[in-house]
This record gives structure tokens, sequence and C-alpha cells, in this order.
């Protein structure tokens, strides 16, 4: 049964121990499990990014209480509160009031940084740390807009990580999101090999972090010319709990990128066709090790014209919780699924009332059905995959991006349809199962497709 926000008994999601009475803990890693979510198998975990210029409603307090991780993002709660540091804190601790289980990432930037009186800390910041283009002696701006971060200078580096270790003081902040990790290192920047310099930041802070909190990243990518994907950001990983990355790739990099030197994955744009099969092999062997995984789902098949002409929220709850909207990406996700493996399905971060965004996973019922336990492995053949849980079969064909979910119990199969080939191509549905196709007439790849 899908519980409203309101009323959903956090107890029953929480499961400390499985059916026979054994701790549930991640299959491997080594990771102490009091830092991760508490886990259980009844229905798709999720979490949530999300921030709000003033203060978050009651209802979106609710809906953030029932997701299992919080990424409060930059931004948040200044116009409110004063500073972006205090409206996290304060969303963090109502969220917390809500469902104390829930663990709260605060938002850091690497190489970015986003001036004026949103943020306390910026108070205390010096010009003289932002990078210099030696060439011309003026600032090097990411974009021609922000200023950015040298990490080679130790005064500013002591500011960065003390604003880190300002939030995690706080209880209710559970750990930090980093973001930009990849950006210290870009060929463009005027200073060279900054990345290193960046690494030597990574390591104080995670020394310097108090201990059970979390360290998740925007720190890996693979479809690059850095022949190893940005490995090297995760040469601190001796020191991390948990770190999660941006996994960007293709098809040819996948051999070269080995999940098992990665803590923890947070994966986007993801969507391209040549980029799914590498995807599921990246998150399976890092959720097998123990790792945590957050997967950004993305709407698919959307008419944006039709979309964008829905001014009630509950209306856009309503089309992309339509089966042949939202069933790739629970499908996909779901291939794989393992302790701790995380979905986000949403339209956008801005919890502001005019943006309308979509972001309570519990609002849809493909990810709030009833699940069960995997019963194996994903099985693959040729383009088509299949999964068995308990109470649910999934069914994912990565060449059409078509995907079915059927519920177990009810009628196994439809009449055989066409396959990308021509072929007949027998696959599992049911009254509650969907298709979902992205080339479909008139649709556009994906509200997330390119964020």
């Amino acid at each position: 049964m899908t519980h409203p926000p309101s009323q959903r008994d956090f107890s029953a999601d929480y499961n400390e121990t499985n059916e026979d009475g054994t701790e549930v803990v991640p299959s491997s890693g080594g990771n102490p499990t009091d830092i991760y979510p508490e886990w259980s198998w009844d229905h798709v975990r999720t979490y949530v990014s999300i921030r709000h210029a003033n203060r978050f409603c009651k209802t979106q307090i609710r809906a953030l209480a029932a997701q299992d991780i919080v990424m409060l993002e930059k931004y948040n709660g200044p116009k409110t509160y004063g500073s972006t540091e205090e409206g996290t804190l304060q969303a963090a601790k109502r969220i917390k009031a809500v469902n104390p289980n829930v663990k709260i990432l605060a938002y850091l930037n690497a190489m970015v940084h986003y001036s004026g009186k949103s943020y306390a800390a910026n108070k205390s910041w010096k010009d003289e740390w932002a990078m210099i283009d030696p060439k011309n002696k003026s600032e090097f701006k990411w974009r021609e807009r922000h200023q950015c971060y040298d990490h080679r200078n130790l005064e500013f580096r002591e500011w960065w990580i003390q604003r880190a270790l300002n939030m995690v003081a706080h209880d209710e902040i559970d750990g930090v999101f980093i973001d930009g990790i990849v950006k210290t290192d870009k060929r463009f920047l005027p200073v060279k090999n900054h990345g290193k310099a960046y690494l030597a930041t990574a390591n104080e802070l995670r020394e310097r972090l108090p201990p059970g909190k979390i360290l998740i990243g925007n720190g890996l990518r693979a479809n690059t010319s850095n022949k190893n994907g940005y490995l090297e950001h995760l040469e601190y990983r001796k020191f991390v709990s948990v770190v999660a990355s941006f996994l960007f790739f293709r098809a040819y990099h996948a051999s070269s990128c080995d999940p098992s030197s990665v803590d923890g994955s947070y994966l986007e744009n993801w969507g391209r066709q040549e980029n799914l099969a590498p995807t599921l092999k990246l998150m399976s062997a890092a959720l097998k090790k123990g790792r945590i995984i957050m997967l950004n789902g993305a709407p698919r098949n959307v008419n944006q014209a039709e979309y964008d002409q829905m001014r009630k929220l509950d209306d856009r709850y309503d089309y992309l919780g339509k089966p042949e909207i939202i069933s790739f990406s629970v499908g996909f996700f779901l291939l794989v699924a393992e302790p701790h493996a995380y979905l986000s399905y949403h339209s956008g971060v801005d919890a502001h009332p005019r943006m309308l965004a979509v972001f309570d996973n519990t609002r849809f019922e493909a990810i709030t059905r009833k699940l069960g336990k995997p019963l194996g492995d994903y099985v693959k053949n040729g383009n088509e995959y299949t999964r068995e849980f308990e109470y649910l079969k999934v069914w994912v064909n990565l060449k059409t991006t078509q995907a079915l979910l059927t519920v177990k119990d009810d009628q196994d199969t439809l009449p055989s349809v066409p396959s990308a080939s021509g072929q007949s191509s027998s696959r599992p549905s049911s009254p509650d199962s969907s298709t979902s196709q992205s080339s479909r007439k008139g649709t556009s790849r994906g509200i997330l497709d390119e964020l």
C-alpha cells in the first residue's frame, strides 16, 4: 500500500534485520553500517536533491522525510534564514523531526565560488584566493561568470575545509556532498595539475571529518580524455566512508573504469543508448562490493509542450507517473538494485512553488509498490534484460528503451511485439505493466536526460 507522506509508516520502511533475524549489512566493502541509510527490500529505495530559496512548506518537509537520503543543494533558505548554511540546517532539523533516519547531506562545491550574501562563509572570503590566469594576471572565471578556487592556497584550503566542518558539527547534518570535483583538473584551467592540490585538500577534509559522517562527491567521469576516468580524484578513498561520483561514460571506456576502486557513485546523464549497458555493469560491480549507488532517474517519452501547459502540480505527478514515462527508469534501476542502491525520479531540484517541480518519489506507484528481495541477478538475452523479485518481474530492452514492470500473479504474457530488428520478441506484461519507448513521435528524450 502506498502511504501519503504524512501517513507513511517509517518503522516498516527501515528494517534492521532480514527475515531470518540476521543484520542487514552491505554485501562487502567494510564500511561501518551506521553511516549508511537503513535498508529494506519493501520497495524501491529513494533519495532527493533539492533546494528552496525560502522555506519548505510542511507538505514538502513530509515528502523529503519519506526518502532515504536528502542532499540539500546550494542556495537553500537564504531568503528566509539569512544564509544558505542556516537554511540548510533548519531544513535538516525539520526533516529529522519527522523522520530521524533520513541521511542529510550539505552541499559544497570543490571549484566554483558562489559569491554574494547567500552564504555566511562569504563574509570571510578573500578575492586573492581566486584562481588567477598568469598570462593576463586576471581572475579565471568559470563559464566567464564565477570565481574559481585555487587549492594551492593553504589559507583558502582552511577556509574551505572549515565550511564543511561547521556544517557536520550539527547532529542533523550526516555528511557533505562535494560537487564539481572533476572541474578541479580541467585541461583548460590556467593552473596546471591543479587536481593534485585539490586531492591534498580532500585528504585533509577526510582526516578531519568527525567519525560517522558521510563524504559524498561529484568526482568521477569516464567519457573524457582522461584515460583513467579521473580516478586520481579518488586517491583519498582509503579515508573515505562513501564517495558518490558522477559517471559519464561511453561503451569503449567501460573496461578502463574499475568500479571496485570507487566507494560509491551518483550517476546521471546515463540515458544515451551507448551508455546504458556500461552503466549497468558499473552499477552492478559497485553494488556487489557494498558501495552506494544513487541513480538520477529521467522521465522519458515526455511531450514537453503538453507538460509545460500543466499548471497544477498534481497533474504533473499524474503525467510523469504514467507507465510509458516512468517504467524505463525504474526498470533499468531494478536490473541491478542491491543494498545500497537509491533512485531519484524527478523533474527538477528547485522546490519553489512557481517551479512546479516533481521530486517526491513516494507519489509514484512504480516506486512505492511492493517489491521484495531479488530472486537472482539480471539475465541478458541480446538487448533484452530480465530480473525477478518476490513480487515483481522486470523486462527491459536497451535498444528500443522499452520496459515492463509486471506485478506477480497478474497475467504473465501478452502477444509478442516486434523487436528493433523486426523479429518477434516475447516479453512479460500485465494490466499493471508498461512499455516505454524513447523514440515515440512528438515526444522529447526526457526531462532529465540533459541535466
